[in-house]
């Protein structure tokens, strides 16, 4: 920790002195040049909204540059990137540093709202798993659910991270590691995985050529009415908050002036086509007022 924390400093003074760089000549929200660094956690997601964005306005150039979650922070950190969109808040340690040495936050704009599932096959029984027994499982205690054969993104993954978090620290069960959430849901799909953590988002997009593969529902204890309810990912249970893995995309940004990268983050999480695109691949915009009816 020692070792990561010496290196995360030098990276910090590195952000002081790069916000001091003086803005390029005739930059405007929209025309400019910029890289930007995203997760390839929801690179797919991403990537087709910046194309339209280059595509609508004359002079836009953007270089996206598809990394791990810890990569594109890393990146963001020492200012080899003018941005960054990543599937997670700060880690811990990284929050913890920029608040030990002053470090203002970086500018944010919240694009959408993903969220974490276990996705597992037709051939498998599992549908159903309580928040309890899923975190227990995830920190390596021999629950039925630790029975069957996990898939997980690495460690450098914006998922890892909060698999992280719902496991309270430490991830310590027995479990096959891949690159992404698409990964995990690929060996499920090959019979090599039981479960495979991803994201709903990425679930959808696979359910849809793979209808048999499903996500387990979480169950939870009702704070309004303190009976235990089985919970199924979907937008609406993100919306209304029942759904317990929630998952930020954050679009991060080096600069605080609204210059280009300012103009491309805040369209993709603020415009209208952007934010139906995440709308329509099963996940809640960042920027849209949700109402949710409910049937008779």
């Amino acid at each position: 920790m020692k070792t990561w924390s010496s290196l995360l400093l030098i990276v910090l003074l590195g952000i002081a002195v790069g916000c001091k760089e003086e803005q390029p000549q005739g930059e405007s929200l929209f025309r400019g040049n910029a890289t930007i660094a995203c997760d390839q956690e929801v690179a797919r997601l991403i990537a087709p909204q910046v194309d339209s964005f280059a595509l609508h306005h004359e002079g836009a150039h953007i270089n996206l540059e598809t990394t791990t979650a810890l990569d594109a922070m890393q990146r963001l950190l020492t200012g080899r990137v003018r941005a960054a969109i990543i599937a997670r808040d700060y880690l811990p340690q990284e929050d913890s540093l920029l608040r030990a040495y002053s470090i203002e936050p970086h500018k944010r704009f919240l694009i959408a709202t993903d969220a974490l599932v276990f996705v597992t096959a037709g051939q498998t029984a599992l549908d159903t798993a309580s928040d309890d027994i899923v975190r227990r499982t995830l920190n390596g205690e021999r629950t039925w659910l630790a029975k069957y054969r996990w898939s997980v993104p690495n460690v450098s993954s914006s998922l890892a991270a909060h698999l992280r978090t719902i496991a309270g620290g430490a991830v310590r069960m027995a479990a096959l590691a891949v690159p992404t959430g698409d990964s995990t849901i690929a060996v499920v799909r090959q019979g090599k995985s039981d479960i495979g953590v991803a994201l709903l988002s990425q679930y959808l997009r696979q359910k849809a050529v793979e209808p048999s593969l499903r996500a387990l529902r979480i169950v939870i204890r009702d704070t309004a009415t303190g009976d235990r309810i089985a919970v199924a990912p979907h937008a609406a249970t993100i919306v209304k908050e029942t759904y317990p893995y929630r998952v930020p995309i954050y679009g991060y940004l080096l600069e605080t002036a609204r210059n280009f990268p300012y103009g491309v983050i805040a369209s993709i999480a603020q415009e209208p086509r952007p934010q139906r695109a995440m709308l329509n691949a099963g996940i809640v915009p960042g920027y849209a007022k949700i109402q949710l009816v409910e049937p008779d």
